[in-house]
C-alpha cells in the first residue's frame, strides 16, 4: 500500500515538473491525462488502496499547477470546475479498472503457483491434465480480458478528453446548445465506462462461483418498468413494446440481478438492431411448469444457428458486416447466462418469425406465488397480453 503511495506522488511530482515549463502552450485537458497515468500506476502497484491517495493529490496538484489562477486553489471559471470534476471521475474509473486487472493477474498466478505445486504432489495423468487445462483456461480468459477491454476502455476515454478539451479551450466559442451536448457526451461515456467495470465485477462473481442469488417473491411487471424507464435514452430510437401475460406469478429472484439480466438484453438489442426497429419486452407464465419465461424480441440481423449456443461464451461477439473490431466486449451474454444459471433457470436465443432474435429467460415462480388481483384480471379480455403500469412509464406500441 505504501509502496502506491510512493509512486503515485512521486509521479505526480515528475510528471509536474515536466509539464510546468509548457504549462501555457498546452490545453488544461492535456494536462489532466498526464496526470491520470501516476494514478494508474500507483495502482498498479499498489491495488485499489492507492485510488483515494492518488486522485485526491493529482486534484490538488492539477487545481495548484495548471487551473488559473496558478499556485492557488482558487477557481474562479466553471469549465475549470468541469475539467477538475471530470479528472475526479476518469481517476476513480480508471484506478478502478487497473486495481481490477492487478486483482485478476494476482489471482491468475496465485493459481498457477498452486497448480505447480498440485503437479509435483499428484500422481495421477488425469489429474495433472485438468490443471494444465485450467492454466490454460486462466491465460485464454485473461487474454481475451485485455484484448476485449483495452478497446472498449479506450473509446470512452477519448470521447471524454475531446468534449473536455472543447469545453476547455477558451478560443473556442460554443453555444450553450454545443455546450449542453459536450456535457452530455461526457456522462454518457462515464457511465459506459461505470457499465463496463460493473460488467468486469460480475464476471469475475461469476467466474469465482460468488454469485449467490437472494431471492424474494418480485413482480416482474415492475422489474421490467424500471428497466425500461432507465434504458429510455438508449432505446429511444427504437419502438418499444411491452407484453405482461394476464395472471402472471411472482417470480422467485434477486431483484437486482434479474435486473442486470434484462438490462444486458434490452442493451445488446439497441446496440444490434436498425434504428425505427421494434423491441418486445414479453413476459408470462409458462404451461404446466413452475416456471414465468420473460423474453426479449428484436428484428435485427438475427443470430445463426451455428453460433446460438457459443452467444453465450465469454468474450465471444458476433461479427457485424462492416464493422471491426466486433460491438461490445463479449461479456453481457455470459454475465446474463451466468446469473440465469444461478437462479436454476435457462437462457437461450431463437429465431424471430420475420427476421430478428429473441433472446428467452425462464425463472422459477415464488411459492405460493399471488397472481394479478381480480381488478387487473377483469381490466382486460380473457387471454389477451396486458401492458401493465409498472415502477416507471413505458412505452407500448403496435
Amino acid at each position: 500500500m505504501m509502496a502506491g503511495w510512493v509512486v503515485t506522488l512521486a509521479g505526480l511530482a515528475v510528471a509536474t515538473a515536466g509539464l510546468l515549463p509548457f504549462r501555457s502552450d498546452m490545453t488544461v485537458a492535456t494536462a489532466a491525462l498526464v496526470l491520470v497515468v501516476p494514478v494508474a500506476l500507483g495502482v498498479a502497484v499498489g491495488g485499489f488502496s492507492a485510488v483515494p491517495v492518488g486522485v485526491v493529490a493529482g486534484f490538488l496538484t492539477f487545481d495548484f499547477f495548471f487551473i488559473p489562477p496558478y499556485s492557488t486553489f482558487y477557481v474562479t471559471e466553471w469549465e475549470d470546475w468541469i475539467s477538475l470534476v471530470v479528472y475526479a471521475m476518469v481517476g476513480c474509473t480508471v484506478g478502478g479498472v487497473v486495481a481490477q486487472l492487478g486483482r485478476a493477474q494476482r489471482e491468475a498466478e496465485a493459481r498457477r503457483a498452486e497448480a505447480q505445486l498440485l503437479w509435483a504432489e499428484r500422481a495421477r495423468l488425469v489429474e495433472e491434465s485438468n490443471r494444465l487445462q485450467l492454466l490454460e483456461e486462466v491465460d485464454r480468459l485473461r487474454a481475451a480480458l485485455i484484448g476485449s477491454v483495452s478497446h472498449d476502455l479506450r473509446t470512452p476515454l477519448a470521447s471524454i478528453k475531446a468534449s473536455i478539451s472543447d469545453l476547455a479551450d477558451p478560443g473556442l466559442r460554443l453555444s450553450d446548445e454545443d455546450r449542453a451536448t459536450l456535457l452530455r457526451t461526457t456522462e454518457e461515456e462515464t457511465d459506459r465506462l461505470t457499465r463496463l467495470v460493473t460488467n468486469l465485477l460480475d464476471m469475475s462473481r461469476i467466474q469465482a462461483g460468488a454469485l449467490v442469488p437472494h431471492t424474494s417473491a418480485t413482480p416482474l411487471d415492475e422489474l421490467i418498468g424500471a428497466v425500461v424507464a432507465r434504458l429510455s435514452a438508449m432505446l429511444g430510437e427504437h419502438r418499444l413494446v411491452v407484453q405482461i401475460s394476464d395472471g402472471l406469478p411472482l417470480a422467485d429472484v434477486d431483484y437486482l440481478l434479474v435486473e442486470q439480466v434484462l438490462s444486458n438484453l434490452l442493451e445488446n438489442a439497441a446496440r444490434y438492431t436498425p434504428t425505427g426497429t421494434a423491441v418486445t419486452v414479453r413476459a408470462g407464465a409458462v404451461d404446466g411448469a413452475a416456471e414465468v419465461e420473460v423474453a426479449v424480441v428484436d428484428h435485427g440481423p438475427g443470430v445463426a444457428e451455428a453460433e446460438r449456443e457459443r452467444i453465450f461464451d465469454q468474450f465471444y461477439r458476433l461479427r457485424d458486416e462492416g464493422r471491426e473490431p466486433p460491438l461490445g466486449t463479449g461479456m453481457g451474454l455470459a454475465i446474463v447466462k451466468g446469473i440465469v444459471e444461478a437462479h436454476g433457470g435457462r437462457v437461450w436465443v431463437e429465431a424471430t418469425p420475420g427476421g430478428g432474435a429473441t433472446f428467452a429467460v425462464r425463472l422459477p415462480v415464488a411459492p405460493e406465488s399471488t397472481m394479478l388481483d381480480d381488478g387487473e384480471a377483469a381490466a382486460s379480455p380473457a387471454g389477451a397480453p396486458v401492458a401493465r403500469p409498472a415502477a416507471a412509464p413505458t412505452r407500448a406500441q403496435a
